[in-house]
């Protein structure tokens, strides 16, 4: 892992690039102030929107938590604009923050793909992923089952999103924030909340809080298609794989999109061989009948049989049981051509979302937002999703191996010592220098002073008097 580290630091000092160049020049590219002053919001005075946005997109680059903590780090020289303007920008619930979203997606799409070819393997990804929280006070927020890891119920939210894969990158293209499982009285009524205007922005993102993580999906899957994004596949894991969902995409650009998704072994019935029969039924049916299969690449046994499925038709049916697992597990493809391997493929690129989400809370700080106010909530998940294809962008045209190592290289540009930690640095090895000459004529044993109280004094003396207390770390950043 180090080796790949240096090298995409050789690149970047080959080509002179730094934090300002990667992500101005990204930027740039994109024509993003232009991106900002289509989204329909002017200011009269003062700072301008997309002045406003452009320093919020640097926020996770620069691991500030909050708005509070630009004006307590170094980076509190980068503006002399004052806080309350990003707070109101945060705040606004008339901000379009899913236009900007597309128009950078679009502009994304325009740069890689400028002819609008539709990868083979290219697919829409929708998952959703458990936002935590510790602050109950927060608008909207809600108890969330966590089904992954500690299974239980947590304080936060439900962020459902929608991506595409193009055959190479993941685009994160879309999002609702959903509650689901209110608190008690006492608590809701501590909450923070906001009225807004009937047909603001910020009133349909509240709409969308209380609507169905399933009935979503489908809402947030035609507005990326009218939009102008199109794909192959549909893929999601077993819980989205309900019929409602299945039908729902199939009826999308009159069937021009396949569905591939794990299923439940639950109480549906299909049609085979003549019989009606659930998920049960059919694994014992097809045991008995000795149809199994190997697949040597997966390195497991299945079977694969076409039923009739209530509504839908004919669907493919794949039954697998993976290495060191008691359970069988069902994957469902509504095109019927497709073999086990092609399947197995083709689902595996739905793992990119959870690499996004992985990416995203490890780098991006998704999921730390202090703000009780639910629009600034959408404004740090938008201006997250912002930077991610710009990093994803970067990465893509310099074909970087993970998206996790370039970020690690612009962290360390943006984490670079200011001068106040150069210039201790600089007095510290300036007495080091005398210490051991000293030493080095054995006339003053003076080795230890390094450790007295008198050095540390020094030290102390040297901050506050000429950094000003401008001497702090990485990890007080945010």
């Amino acid at each position: 892992m180090r080796q790949n580290l240096d090298e995409i630091k050789n690149v970047l000092q080959k080509h002179s690039y730094n934090i300002n160049s990667i992500i101005c020049e990204v930027m740039k590219k994109f024509n993003f102030k232009t991106i900002c002053s289509k989204i329909g919001v002017s200011k009269d005075y003062g700072y301008s929107v997309s002045e406003i946005i452009t320093l919020m997109v640097m926020f996770p680059l620069m691991l500030l938590q909050s708005v509070h903590a630009l004006y307590k780090s170094e980076y509190k020289n980068l503006t002399t604009m004052k806080k309350d303007a990003i707070y109101r920008l945060k705040n606004n619930p008339k901000i379009p923050w899913r236009r900007l979203l597309y128009g950078v997606c679009k502009k994304f799409k325009e740069l890689i793909n400028p002819k609008g070819e539709i990868a083979s393997n290219s697919a829409f990804v929708i998952d959703d992923t458990i936002d935590s929280r510790v602050g109950a006070k927060i608008e909207n927020v809600s108890y969330v089952h966590d089904h992954t890891g500690k299974a239980g119920t947590k304080l936060g939210f439900k962020n459902l999103f929608l991506g595409l894969f193009d055959g190479i990158s993941f685009m994160p293209l879309d999002f609702s924030i959903h509650s689901e499982k209110a608190l008690p009285r006492k608590k809701r009524k501590q909450q923070f909340k906001k009225e807004c205007a009937a047909k603001s922005n910020g009133t349909t993102r509240r709409k969308e809080c209380k609507t169905k993580k399933n009935i979503n999906a489908i809402i947030l899957l035609k507005r990326a298609i009218k939009n102008g994004f199109i794909a192959k596949y549909v893929l999601v894991d077993s819980w989205f794989g309900g019929k409602e969902f299945i039908k729902a995409v199939r009826e999308i650009k009159n069937g021009a999109i396949h569905v591939i998704c794990g299923i439940r072994k639950d109480k549906r019935n299909y049609l085979y061989d003549g019989c009606i029969m659930n998920a049960k039924q059919l694994i014992m049916k097809l045991r008995q009948a000795g149809t199994q299969k190997r697949c040597r690449k997966w390195n497991t046994r299945y079977f694969e049989v076409i039923v009739n499925y209530d509504e839908i038709g004919s669907v493919k049916l794949y039954i697998c049981r993976f290495p060191y697992q008691k359970e069988w597990r069902i994957f469902l493809a509504t095109e019927t051509s497709l073999s086990f391997l092609q399947m197995m493929e083709q689902y595996s690129v739905r793992w990119s979302i959870e690499v996004f989400f992985k990416e995203a809370k490890q780098h991006l700080r998704m999921g730390k937002c202090q703000s009780r106010d639910f629009d600034a909530q959408i404004a740090s998940l938008t201006t997250i999703c912002i930077v991610y294809i710009f990093l994803a962008y970067y990465r893509r045209i310099n074909a970087y191996e993970t998206l996790g190592n370039l970020f690690s290289v612009i962290k360390d540009e943006l984490c670079e010592k200011n001068l106040a930690q150069r210039l201790w640095e600089l007095f510290d090895e300036l007495l080091q220098i005398v210490i051991e000459a000293i030493a080095e004529s054995g006339i003053v044993d003076i080795k230890s002073f390094r450790q007295s109280p008198e050095y540390q004094y020094l030290q102390g003396l040297f901050e506050k008097s000429f950094l000003s207390n401008q001497l702090f770390g990485v990890n007080n950043a945010a």
